[in-house]
């Protein structure tokens, strides 16, 4: 078997374990909060997984839009997490810049 093969499967062995873990989280955990950390997780698979389309396929056209594919999904889930638990926080407690305002004015009459 070639090296490259055999790199290629363990990096998509270990970016399948991420993934599943992170599906094995969301199912797992009860509170909404705590599953959001899985879901961050979730988008740290998406590398590993292109980084084994990189070494089976090399810097192609397919192997390229794995790496940009990765990149997309890591930039944008840690977004999604943050404004995901904004809007639920604001939900459940209210606009946070309310208590802002009403605390200064409590402050300075």
């Amino acid at each position: 078997m070639n090296w490259r093969i055999t790199v290629a499967t363990v990096l998509l062995i270990a970016g399948g374990a991420i993934e599943v873990i992170a599906v094995i989280g969301l199912c797992a955990l009860r509170d909404v909060y705590d599953r959001l950390h899985y879901v961050g997780l979730a988008s740290f698979g998406a590398p590993l997984i292109a980084a084994a389309i990189v070494f089976r396929e090399s810097f192609s056209l397919i192997g390229d839009k794995a790496l940009l594919v990765a990149a997309v999904l890591v930039l944008s889930g840690p977004v999604l997490v943050h404004t995901t638990l904004r809007s639920l926080l604001t939900r459940e407690r209210g606009d946070w810049r309310a208590e802002i305002e009403r605390v200064a004015e409590d402050e300075h009459p």
